[in-house]
């Protein structure tokens, strides 16, 4: 066995090796001609991540807290935000840095309260320029298993709180010229695969309202600075993903990537302008070469392998939303449902 997954290396890095080669003499010829990422002094920068208590959301709110930004910070979970806030503030502190770091208790998948709690990080903070729409969620069942609860909140936090997002913060974006909009999807929003039927069908829907935004602001402001940029990750090492992570095979072929490598990437599609970024970079190839050159039964078979023959057997059921909701229950007994610290 050991013999056959070391030949199935060896012909996937041969397919690819041709690709890599043309992408590396591109990029260094972008360079060779002075094409460099876009500075950003994030100092002056206001940012605002949602589903920021835990997961791939704290690793997000470190990174830019590291170049220095001030970040609003969006989560139910009272608890693991004021975490995540503490080692925000330790990284500014330690470098000397001015920005402040706030945090709210806002569930994104009311329109209302995200209308509401938008005008007061303008009043606390002033307007955002960079918008992180990194709340998700999945319940670890299959499609007829799912309750009709957890199928709505599912499309709620992965399909429809980026709109009121969006509605809430793009046209002061626009009318300022600038600022960027990051959507975090997934490999399941391009390519899909069985067991989490509507957690794959919603992670299509953000990746389809990227690109049709982005149409749409280049429709109505040509020469308009605010850029959409959908990042989609594979499988992370969270919570959110662990139990499932036991189902996955050819892991040497398509690896599973750390929430601090998807964090760096965002602020590099930032700088370098970059639509849509598919993590790790090998999968855009892997997935051209399932989808158009592979024979229908072992692209199926490979599709298979990558994502489990079973995904979510062993999901755990408890999963890391409904724990949030435990302890947002917990915090908010016998105090007021905002919490705003400095």
């Amino acid at each position: 066995m050991i013999d056959l997954f070391g030949f199935l290396r060896f012909i996937i890095n041969l397919i690819l090796y041709p690709f890599a080669v043309a992408f590396l003499t591109f990029y260094r010829c972008l360079q060779w001609l002075g094409l460099q990422p876009i500075a950003y002094n994030y100092q002056d920068q206001i940012v605002l991540i949602t589903g920021s208590a835990n997961g791939l959301g704290r690793e997000i709110a470190l990174t830019f807290a590291r170049a220095g930004a001030s970040l609003a910070l969006w989560d139910i979970d009272d608890i693991g935000n004021r975490e995540t806030q503490q080692q925000c503030l330790a990284i500014l502190h330690s470098h000397n840095y001015t920005s402040r770091v706030r945090i709210y208790h806002v569930d994104v998948t009311r329109a209302t309260e995200v209308y509401a709690y938008a005008e007061r990080v303008r009043y606390d903070l002033g307007q955002i320029s960079i918008l992180i729409a990194n709340a998700g969620y999945v319940s670890g069942r299959s499609l007829l298993t799912e309750s009709d609860a957890d199928i709505e909140r599912t499309f709620d936090v992965n399909s429809l709180s980026p709109i009121w997002l969006i509605k809430a913060f793009l046209p002061y974006m626009l009318d300022a010229n600038r600022g960027h909009v990051v959507l975090i999807s997934s490999v399941l929003g391009i390519h899909a695969c069985h067991g989490p039927v509507t957690y794959v069908s919603s992670k299509h829907a953000s990746l389809g309202l990227s690109r049709s935004l982005r149409l749409d602001i280049h429709a109505t402001h040509p020469n308009s600075r605010v850029f959409i940029h959908c990042i989609c990750p594979y499988l992370m090492r969270t919570k959110m993903f662990n139990p499932m992570l036991t189902q996955i095979s050819l892991k040497f072929i398509v690896p599973i990537i750390s929430p601090h490598y998807v964090a760096k990437q965002v602020l590099d599609a930032i700088e370098w302008r970059r639509n849509e970024v598919i993590l790790p970079y090998h999968l855009k190839y892997i997935g051209f070469i399932n989808d158009y050159l592979l024979p229908a039964w072992f692209s199926e078979w490979f599709l298979f392998q990558v994502s489990g023959k079973r995904p979510l057997d062993a999901f755990n059921k408890d999963n890391e939303e409904d724990t949030r909701e435990r302890r947002r229950k917990q915090v908010n007994t016998g105090q007021t449902e905002n919490i705003d610290l400095i």
